[in-house]
């Protein structure tokens, strides 16, 4: 979804209804203003960055060792492994 929208003076400017909508934006709420790669950002509120780190030590002497991402190639891979060993036999 692209929208246009004109900044107006002081850095103003408007979120379309359509997104305040869609992403439950009131007034009121605080956003997050990012910048990426010469892009900007906004994250609307109860936005989590990195769902791994907000698990992170919620359970008591539980700690995410690696990122989830990571854990997920490990897996793939293994199961590719086990998959050609079995070809092979």
């Amino acid at each position: 979804m692209g929208v246009t929208v004109r900044v107006l003076q002081k850095g103003k400017i408007t979120i379309p209804v359509e997104v305040r909508e869609r992403l439950g934006i009131k007034e009121g709420d605080e956003l997050k203003l990012v910048v990426e790669g010469g892009r900007i950002v906004l994250l609307p509120p109860k936005t989590v960055l990195n769902p791994t780190e907000a698990l992170d030590g919620l359970a008591e002497e539980v700690h995410v060792r690696e990122p989830v991402n990571a854990e997920l190639r490990k897996a793939g891979a293994w199961r590719v492994e086990n998959k050609l060993q079995r070809g092979s036999e």
